[in-house]
């Protein structure tokens, strides 16, 4: 019974002295939080996140991911890739308003793309395009709506990007 009553009075004197949770969190900034959250998603999730925010700063809604601009991206930086030639048009490859149809993107008005050969990481490639003249223009293109993304890393440890834009 001892034991128990010192038990018991030991735990009650550590709730006394414990600290309280916090109930204010520090006021952060914006593009703190957003870049937390991009760490935290895929390579291609992280491109779409950092064009968005070129976007925002520009004053263009953000593009949505499309999953058949994704495909057609994907099946893009894996010809590169396979070919090892940095291209809009491949060899034997159909134009890219075939490639985003049949990859089910359909009735679209506008589209376009940005390819990179060997940039390590998202915001390398981003950084890449937005020195380029007809790259920034597709990403700022405040008429695209949705988006996709594909990354090919060859077996040199090379890799291939292409992100797709479209608008229907």
């Amino acid at each position: 019974m001892r034991i128990t009553i010192a038990v018991l009075a030991a735990l009650a004197s550590s709730l006394l002295v414990a600290p309280a949770p916090t109930a204010a969190v520090a006021p952060s900034d914006d593009r703190t939080v957003q870049s937390e959250r991009a760490a935290q998603v895929s390579p291609k999730a992280k491109v779409i996140a950092l064009v968005n925010a070129r976007r925002e700063n520009r004053g263009c809604n953000p593009l949505r991911r499309n999953a058949a601009l994704g495909r057609a991206a994907q099946k893009h930086s894996r010809r590169m890739g396979n070919a090892h030639t940095l291209s809009h048009d491949l060899p034997g490859e159909p134009s890219l308003g075939t490639r985003i149809t049949r990859a089910g993107y359909r009735n679209w008005r506008r589209i376009g793309e940005n390819i990179a050969y060997n940039y390590a990481t998202p915001e390398a490639v981003v950084a890449g395009w937005m020195a380029s003249r007809g790259h920034r223009r597709n990403i700022l293109r405040c008429s695209f709506k949705h988006t996709g993304v594909g990354l090919v890393v060859d077996s040199h440890g090379h890799t291939w990007w292409t992100q797709t834009f479209g608008r229907r």
